[in-house]
């Protein structure tokens, strides 16, 4: 899962990175009403306020653009 803002640089680069590595991913986007669910769990649950935010299987987590993370989840 990558929780996405619009306009986040970030956001775009984890994306572009993740379909070039051939990775498949959900978005939700955080600024739609209907992720307001997402964004509590972000924020209340994982504690982070700044997206990306890519989410594992519910185990790991981490926010920003992490291309060493990003290319782990490719191998």
């Amino acid at each position: 899962m990558v929780y996405t803002a619009p306009a986040c640089q970030q956001c775009t680069a984890t994306k572009r990175k993740l379909t070039e590595l051939g990775v498949a991913f959900v978005e939700v986007d955080l600024n739609d009403p209907a992720n307001a669910a997402a964004r509590d769990h972000l924020i209340n649950d994982l504690g982070y306020a700044a997206a990306p935010v890519v989410e594992v299987d519910g185990d790991e987590h981490w926010t920003g653009y992490r291309p060493d993370r990003l290319k782990a989840l490719a191998s």
